[in-house]
Order: C-alpha cells, then structure tokens, then sequence
C-alpha cells in the first residue's frame, strides 16, 4: 500500500485539527480538576495545557528558523523546567489556550504555504539529526494528539 504524498495542505488540517481537539479536551476539564495529579510525578491538565502552547511556540520558532535560515542549529528544550515554571505561577488556563490559539493560526498559515522545496529544507536538531521543514509540520500535530490522549486519561483517572 502506497502512502499518500505529505502536501501543505494535509499537514497543516491535521495540525488545526490536533489543536481544535486539544483545547476542547481542556475546555471539557472541570475546573476544579485542573490542577489534579493521578501521582506527585505526573502532570495535571493544566501543567499539559502550558506544555502544549510552550512547545508549540518552541516549533514554530523551529519551522521559521529551518525556512528562513540555511540549516540552522535547532536547540533541544527542557520541558520538566517549563512545567515547574507555570506550575508554580497557577496562570490562568485562558493564558495558555489563547496562547495556543494565536500560535496555530501563525503556524498554520506558514504550513499552508510551504513549496515543495520548503518541505525539504532542513534544520539541525542538538540531539545530532536533521529535521525537514516536512518532519517538523508532521510532528507538531503528532505532539499535540498525544496530548489530546493525555487530557483524556486525567479525566478518566480523575473520574475513578
């Protein structure tokens, strides 16, 4: 079975909908469960929403730079600190959800704009490998599904 080619177009409708899917998932949450942990070492929905709109924000920094740079040093994250950060601040999950709204439109509309040669245009990841600009769009909807599956388990954890 052949695979259907990667356009623009297909990735960034995957994005939008990752991301439509994430913020209703959170939207869903009870408020007086955001900041709930199953154990002391798991995250809460609200520790996943500011992840969620860090990390995206982090990648759309990383598209534009492989799109706008001659492969470019793509810097490694770590995202244990950014959860300590917002967790100690209880920001408001409107922050985070708006944040990650404004982030997709500008990452989308740069997904949807991508040229051939665009999506082959690479970046060099700090972990030693190159990542296309194809890779990268791929991976920011993959990233946010599998949160999406996070925000499902919290709940239902939460509800047992």
């Amino acid at each position: 079975m052949e695979l259907a080619p990667v356009t623009p177009e297909t990735l960034a409708e995957r994005y939008l909908a990752a991301v439509d899917a994430f913020i209703e998932g959170l939207r869903s949450v009870n408020p007086d469960l955001l900041d709930w942990h199953e154990r002391a070492d798991t995250w809460s929905a609200r520790d996943v929403a500011f992840h969620v709109a860090e990390i995206d924000q982090m990648l759309g920094l990383r598209l534009r730079r492989i799109l706008g740079e001659d492969h470019p040093d793509l810097a490694g994250v770590d995202t244990q600190a950014g959860v300590r950060l917002f967790r100690r601040s209880k920001l408001d999950l409107a922050l985070a959800l708006d944040c990650l709204s404004a982030t997709c439109a500008l990452n989308t509309a740069l997904i949807e704009k991508l040229s051939p040669e665009d999506l082959k245009r690479k970046g060099r990841h700090s972990q030693g490998h190159d990542v296309t600009a194809a890779d990268l769009a791929s991976f920011m909807a993959f990233h946010i599904e599998a949160h999406v599956k996070q925000i499902a388990r919290i709940k239902a954890a939460a509800r047992r």
